[in-house]
């Protein structure tokens, strides 16, 4: 129905603006004296992904699309362990200073 698919829709809205505020959270530690740059290229980052995916979108059947985004995803998500901040421990390893 309309009133279910609107609760999931916000539901979803929900984990992905958190996902987003995760993402642009970690901007500052990355590189303090160059904030603006680092931010310009994490936002241009979500351009071409948009791009990339909204043209997988065009050219390939749903299903091949979706499956593309998933495997991007997971793959980027996996490798965001691996993400070392100066002055930060890592997800797995290193200590504060």
């Amino acid at each position: 129905t309309m009133t279910s698919s609107i609760i999931i829709m916000i539901a979803f809205s929900f984990f992905v603006q958190a996902a987003e505020g995760s993402t642009f959270g970690i901007v500052p530690y990355v590189d303090p004296a160059n904030t603006g740059s680092i931010t310009g290229i994490v936002g241009a980052g979500g351009s071409t992904g948009a791009i990339g995916f909204g043209m997988a979108f065009r050219q390939l059947g749903y299903g091949d699309a979706f499956f593309i985004m998933g495997c991007a995803i997971m793959g980027t998500s996996l490798l965001s362990v691996i993400i070392s901040i100066k002055k930060h421990s890592a997800m797995f390893w290193g200590k504060e200073e």
